[in-house]
């Protein structure tokens, strides 16, 4: 019995340094023989333990780091693209676009009148005004005898068949930010009346230019401020009637051969300052510097 006894002490020895390493790793089993010497294990140095801590957030705050700065890219990037926007949206200063039609018509009222459908788009923010309109003519036929003659915004609306329509006079034109603004502008000559510049059919040359206001903004708005050019274009009279537009109060139509309409515009406009328009006034002494407008002709009231 001493002998089993010994046996199964030697066999609970055997296993109980697994059970203690398990509930106790800070403590070392060791038997020599019959009996067991409990050990404490080596602890590790303070300073392999600092070190090893030290990489390991080194690591871990490069990598959150690197995650830092990208994200910080990205959102300078959308601030960048939401600046923009906004200035697009609601600081950029006006922007106009002229528009005419490829028909316009002419009437007579004592004097040459043309009556020409214009829109003027803004595709700035902000508001633009257009003051007052000028359109030089030029008679294109070689033995006109008078060759150009500068006009001068008057009136709104069509030209009136009879004394009974009230007349609109020209006011200034304010195009709303993103919007757009259409009428029918007749100009009259309030210079030299005679003699008439259309007197037969034929082609003629007509440059539109729009006096607008400028705006007090700040650097930015000078720097990127720009006026829409003057727009040049050519149309064809193919009859004249003198006793239809004479006597009768009646419009002749004049239209572009190629029926398309012409178009103005600041951007547009620069690309073409390098190459000749062929709008320039003629050698008339009607197509210089804006003068200031005479009182509008007795012939239509």
């Amino acid at each position: 019995m001493p002998g089993l006894y010994r046996l199964l002490q030697k066999r609970a020895a055997q296993r109980l340094p697994q059970w203690a390493t398990l509930l106790m790793p800070g403590i070392n089993i060791s038997y020599p023989g019959d009996f067991m010497d409990f050990v404490p294990k080596a602890a590790k140095p303070a300073a392999d333990f600092g070190t090893g801590q030290a990489i390991e957030n080194a690591t871990a705050g490069g990598a959150r780091g690197n995650g830092g700065a990208f994200a910080t890219r990205v959102s300078a990037v959308a601030l960048l693209f939401s600046g923009l926007s906004y200035y697009e949206s609601s600081l950029a200063s006006a922007d106009l676009t002229v528009y005419v039609p490829p028909m316009v018509h002419y009437a007579r009222d004592g004097a040459d009148v043309f009556n020409v459908p214009i829109t003027i788009a803004n595709d700035g923010a902000r508001a633009g005004t257009v003051l007052s309109m000028v359109l030089d003519v030029e008679n294109l036929q070689p033995g006109a005898e008078r060759k150009s003659v500068r006009f001068h915004s008057v009136f709104l609306g069509d030209y009136p068949r009879d004394d009974k329509v009230a007349l609109g006079s020209f006011a200034p034109l304010s195009v709303p930010g993103h919007g757009t603004v259409t009428e029918t502008v007749r100009f009259y000559n309030m210079g030299e009346m005679l003699p008439m510049l259309v007197t037969d059919k034929g082609d003629f040359r007509f440059t539109l230019t729009l006096n607008t206001a400028k705006t007090a903004g700040g650097v930015i708005d000078q720097l990127t401020h720009s006026e829409p050019k003057p727009l040049t274009f050519e149309l064809s009279l193919p009859y004249f009637a003198v006793q239809h537009v004479s006597f009768q109060n009646g419009t002749l139509a004049m239209f572009n051969k190629d029926w398309k309409p012409a178009v103005s515009s600041a951007a547009s406009s620069r690309q073409d300052e390098e190459k000749p328009t062929g709008g320039s006034t003629g050698s008339s002494d009607d197509a210089a510097t804006p003068e200031a407008p005479a009182p509008v002709p007795d012939g239509k009231k």
